[in-house]
């Protein structure tokens, strides 16, 4: 039996409310389908499925007292592992450089702090963050992968990620949590 790809993604929420909201108002997602799960040991968790819009589902949990399961915690991933937000990050995929600079630009007109487009030589990408603090990406490669691709190299990109320093500061932040920086004057 061979697997299609992924099914869905689980997450982690403390506001399910406000995660679903979120991805339905700013990405176009769908809700799939909803439940509320009842432990034995007490407590209820709020499940709901999102619809990504190719049929690829990513899941959200929201427990609320349950014995054994924190009220509060960090729902981001990377920091709750002392890790930079790039380490564990979600990218969805854009069909071409045009959708992804009209999805940057809808983002932007909703008020989320979106980066510039940043150009990964063979895949250019925006990030931005959801309300649990998720680092989300979109993407679209821009050629095809080639044998020299699955070698173990250090890389030196064709020109930066972003021209604009001030925007490459951003970029880093964003991914790094931490600022650049700054370039030398000469």
């Amino acid at each position: 039996m061979q697997g299609k790809g992924v099914h869905h993604l689980g997450l982690a929420t403390l506001d399910i409310d406000r995660t679903i909201d979120f991805y339905t108002r700013n990405l176009g997602w769908k809700v799939a389908w909803c439940d509320v799960l009842e432990p034995p040991e007490g407590g209820r968790i709020k499940h709901a499925f999102m619809d990504t819009g190719d049929g690829t589902l990513v899941a959200f949990m929201a427990p609320e007292k349950v014995p054994g399961i924190p009220t509060e915690f960090k729902t981001d991933i990377s920091s709750a592992q002392n890790l930079p937000q790039a380490f564990y990050h979600f990218a969805f995929e854009c069909s071409s450089l045009e959708e992804l600079e009209a999805r940057r630009e809808d983002l932007a007109k909703k008020g989320i702090d979106v980066t510039p487009v940043v150009d990964h030589e063979w895949c250019r990408s925006i990030y931005f963050n959801d309300p649990n603090g998720l680092l989300l990406e979109y993407c679209t490669s821009v050629r095809e992968f080639n044998e020299d691709d699955k070698i173990m190299k250090h890389r030196v990109q064709p020109g930066p990620m972003v021209r604009d320093p001030e925007d490459a500061r951003k970029v880093i932040a964003k991914l790094m949590g931490r600022e650049a920086p700054k370039a030398k004057a000469v």
